[in-house]
């Protein structure tokens, strides 16, 4: 068993009990980036077979039940958080996302949080091939990561010993465009900033956007492309869509 492997066996204890001390904490920012980058992509897909890789502790499939989805189901290669998330009513299993995806299983929604930078580099590709291939026509992924045009994106790729690889927006993007059609790739900011309260639209709907033109500035005569970068943004999420070819054929009717 390598290092990798005995960490995610033990994650709970190595890293997610001191990652996710409070469970309140960690159910709202869920909530909150589910309800502002997620649902609007999905929200048709209610009673629709939903797939979450990286399931953890069931924070997600809190927020999508929440939400209304009723078809829902998670993998997970820790059996401590996987046993959480059955605890609290969830099907979930502990299983590689390699096997689970077979050839076998279909689903219309897969939605995966910060699992693709643990992935073997090469492997990679394999893994946006089985997304690919798991999902129903006019089904779509929901894959974030962590951004490395970030300003502190050394933090992100080097921050857990299990991360094998860091995507920007171009990389990313290339990645689903291998398999998914180029104009149903899209890759957006996954901001971990909510303006739910007076205070947080004060300072990150008012003053966040001044200082980030300031920045902007500064790169600009700085020069050499710095200020066209998201230097802003700690994660992206790629919103990968799969065609439906029998709508796209009546379409051409």
């Amino acid at each position: 068993m390598n290092t990798q492997d005995k960490i995610f066996k033990s994650y709970k204890a190595i890293r997610s009990d001191f990652l996710y001390e409070n469970r309140d904490q960690r159910n709202n920012f869920i909530d909150n980036l589910f309800k502002t980058h997620y649902l609007p992509h999905i929200s048709r897909k209610k009673e629709e077979g939903i797939l979450e890789i990286g399931c953890n502790r069931g924070y997600m499939l809190s927020a999508l039940r929440k939400y209304g989805f009723t078809n829902v189901e998670g993998i997970d290669l820790s059996l401590e958080d996987i046993k959480m998330a059955k605890d609290m009513g969830f099907c979930a299993e502990s299983t590689n996302v390699f096997d689970h995806l077979d050839g076998n299983r279909k689903y219309d929604v897969i939605i995966s949080k910060d699992v693709m930078e643990h992935i073997p580099k090469d492997r990679q590709e394999e893994f946006v091939k089985r997304v690919y291939d798991a999902l129903q026509p006019g089904g779509v992924a929901l894959v974030q990561v962590p951004n490395m045009d970030w300003m502190f994106s050394n933090h992100e790729r080097y921050m857990d010993f299990t991360h094998e690889i860091g995507y920007t927006r171009e990389s990313l993007a290339d990645m689903y465009r291998l398999y998914f059609s180029g104009d149903q790739v899209e890759v957006v900011p996954a901001s971990y900033i909510f303006l739910n309260t007076l205070k947080q639209k004060i300072i990150f709907g008012f003053v966040r956007p001044i200082l980030l033109k300031m920045l902007r500035l500064f790169f600009k005569i700085l020069g050499e492309g710095a200020c066209d970068i998201w230097f802003e943004h700690r994660e992206i999420l790629v919103i990968a869509k799969k065609e439906d070819l029998n709508e796209k054929n009546i379409g051409n009717l």
